[in-house]
């Protein structure tokens, strides 16, 4: 202690302290970093994985999808060679129900080794000669069985297709002629943009060479052979950072094989790390104030110590940490406000000014109804008693800046007390963006629930309409037939046949369009039902189908309750046991057995066959609308039991998928909620 009696600090503690101050200011400093880095690494992290999962579904549809149409290729290239007698139009009708089971298909064409045409979809002509020519020379110089051509118009009517050929051979093993199938590039566009779930991923469809054949959003079309996911000696599939002029894409491909095609997914790394240097930012301006109300803290303590010594220095330092804590909330993203007791604004940062189209400090002074309506001058009295209650509130509502318009906002106050006064902090955070996406998905959700009710409307109505003038066809076709039947020769009688029958088959899909439509439309509210009653139902209605193909049925003696419509589930019962007789094996008959098993709020319901099962790459398309794996003439139907059994189940907030062994038998799983959980 010296002489005056002023006590100082020891120079030991003295650096002890100086050393904790300085962690304690590090500390902030040490979060952020660590804080900024992770958000970082699991932005690119969440990238892969998203990127990685995207191209791995879509190049799993693309290779469905041509797999399907070479499937198409191949059965019409059979069917030509062992129907050689069956006349133009007979073959183009064959042709054109097998191209509508695969929507990618735009065209197709069977020519010879010459180039010249044995049967088409869309007819024949110069220019699909010379449409058939160029592919049949570039399918010759690939030398492989099948060809994938360029992007090219199509003979038709000029729509983009991508050529898909595959060469025929005779019996000594020589090249008989090609198989041609136009595939629509606007499918692959459309199927690309309904799975794309990055906004800034950019999707290509190319040859291995890097010739684009689809890309979303649509290029110039220029080679793609400069980036290192086309070169030669890239792997079939990978993740790579980079390769493009600036360097800042993020891409996964995968190869599309056999089909020598490559499918890629590229982000821009800057727009996918916009929201982290925001975010880093914010971080960075929380840690600025962070560290100087700390420092601020430290600095009061200090002067305690030595205030004699360093009153004039101290001054100063409060100067500066007030003038940068003023910097750090005038450059805040967010408008912060200080009002009194009485509402009146003591305090307003720059953004505020800024944003509600004010001079700097020309707010301080104004009341809180001037910038926000909802608080009148005659209420404020009791908005305080309000927040001295509950010491913070957080809510929205609506500024008005200085010329009168109008911005919605998020505010969180706090209760300030000092010198036995009381003042608000408000932090008012702009939401207008927010609030526009919000408007935006509310008018959309709305929108598609009117569309979704008016298709199903306009299903219903002219599903209806339709059968009238097909009964009067059906009754002319009928009288046509008895009163000149015998006046007809045999082609005549067949014509008359084919309209009868063409007739009736509109018929039915009618019937089952309309079906198909009332699920839902016409249907009582849920409740608590007997899943029993519905499947003794399904029982009595197929007891003559069960009679007459000598099937088994097995089903428990009794069903749990479950949430849901007893006539809708009893059409989805039939439609599954009647399918279960219906494709039962020829040399066995049909042994049906239908469990249920609960669990998690859920009943999980199981109906197995033992007939002809299904190839695992049908499991997802038998469940579309007029869908079917087998033709008429083997399986009477038009392919929309199962697209009804999906409806109900996902009306019933379930889902329904299968399992199936080809030539053992299918087992068909759907769930249903249980009475118990509501």
């Amino acid at each position: 202690m010296n002489k005056s009696g002023k006590g100082w600090l020891h120079p030991s503690r003295s650096r002890m302290l100086a050393a904790m101050a300085s962690l304690c200011l590090l500390m902030p400093q040490v979060v952020t970093g660590y804080e900024i880095w992770r958000q970082h690494t699991s932005t690119l992290g969440l990238a892969e994985r998203n990127i990685n999962v995207l191209v791995d579904l879509m190049s799993g549809e693309v290779q469905r999808t041509l797999n399907a149409v070479d499937e198409i290729i191949d059965q019409t290239t059979l069917d030509i060679s062992t129907h050689a007698d069956r006349d133009a139009v007979e073959t183009r009708r064959v042709m054109r129900e097998r191209a509508m089971g695969v929507p990618a298909i735009f065209g197709l064409m069977v020519v010879d080794d010459k180039g010249m045409a044995l049967a088409s979809l869309h007819g024949f002509s110069p220019r699909h000669q010379s449409f058939a020519d160029r592919v049949r020379r570039e399918a010759q110089a690939s030398g492989r069985p099948f060809h994938i051509g360029r992007l090219t118009p199509d003979p038709f009517d000029g729509t983009p297709v991508i050529p898909f050929a595959r060469f025929r051979h005779d019996a000594q093993g020589e090249i008989d002629g090609l198989t041609i199938a136009s595939m629509s590039a606007r499918f692959f566009r459309e199927l690309f943009a309904q799975i794309k779930s990055l906004p800034h991923a950019t999707i290509t469809l190319a040859q291995l060479d890097g010739t684009p054949l689809v890309q979303i959003p649509e290029s110039d079309g220029s080679s793609l052979s400069p980036l290192p996911e086309f070169q030669p000696f890239a792997a079939d599939a990978g993740l790579l950072y980079g390769g493009d002029k600036d360097g800042k894409r993020i891409v996964a491909y995968r190869t599309v094989r056999p089909f020598a095609l490559r499918l890629t997914v590229a982000v821009d790394a800057d727009e996918l790390l916009a929201p982290w240097r925001s975010n880093s930012l914010r971080l960075i301006l929380a840690d600025l104030t962070i560290s100087i109300l700390l420092a601020f803290a430290m600095l009061q303590s200090w002067r305690g110590w030595r205030a004699e010594m360093t009153q004039d220095k101290t001054r100063e330092e409060e100067e500066l940490l007030l003038r940068m804590s003023r910097f750090a909330l005038n450059n805040s993203a967010d408008m912060v406000v200080w009002s009194d007791e009485q509402g009146a604004i003591t305090f307003a940062n720059l953004t505020a000014h800024q944003r509600l189209g004010y001079a700097p400090d020309a707010m301080v002074g104004l009341h809180v109804a001037d910038i926000d309506p909802a608080f009148h001058a005659a209420m404020w009295p009791e908005k305080m008693d309000e927040l001295r209650k509950a010491r913070s509130l957080r809510f929205d509502s609506t500024l008005r800046d200085r010329n009168g318009a109008v911005i919605p906002v998020e505010v969180s106050v706090s209760l300030f007390s000092w010198a036995n006064q009381d003042f608000a902090c408000a932090l008012i955070r702009d939401i207008s963006e927010r609030k526009k996406t919000e408007d935006t998905l509310a008018e959309r959700t709305r929108r598609l629930e009117a569309s979704n009710t008016e298709l199903e409307e306009f299903a219903y109505v002219a599903s209806h309409d339709l059968r009238e003038p097909l009964r009067m066809v059906n009754a002319f076709i009928g009288l046509l037939e008895r009163r000149y039947g015998p006046q007809l020769d045999d082609t005549g009688r067949e014509y008359v046949a084919f309209a009868r029958d063409g007739a009736q088959r509109m018929d039915r899909l009618i019937l089952d369009l309309l079906e198909y439509s009332r699920v839902g439309a016409e249907s009582r509210p849920l409740g608590v039902i007997d899943l029993t009653r519905s499947a003794e139902a399904a029982r009595r209605d197929l007891s003559m189908s069960l009679q007459e193909s000598g099937a088994i049925l097995e089903m428990p003696d009794e069903f749990p309750m479950v949430w849901g419509d007893q006539g809708e589930l009893t059409r989805l019962l039939v439609n599954l046991i009647g399918n279960a007789i219906k494709y039962h094996h020829p040399d066995r008959a049909p042994h049906i057995r239908i469990a249920v098993e609960t669990g998690g709020g859920l009943a999980t319901c199981r109906v197995e066959d033992n007939g002809i099962g299904i190839s695992p790459q049908y499991f997802d398309r038998i469940f579309r609308i007029f869908q079917r794996l087998h033709g008429r003439e083997s399986y009477d139907g038009t392919g929309i039991g199962l697209a009804v059994c999906k409806k109900i189940v996902e009306r019933h907030g379930g889902r329904i998928w299968l399992a199936s062994v080809p030539d053992q038998g299918t087992t068909f799983f759907f769930t249903l909620r249980l009475a118990s959980e509501f």
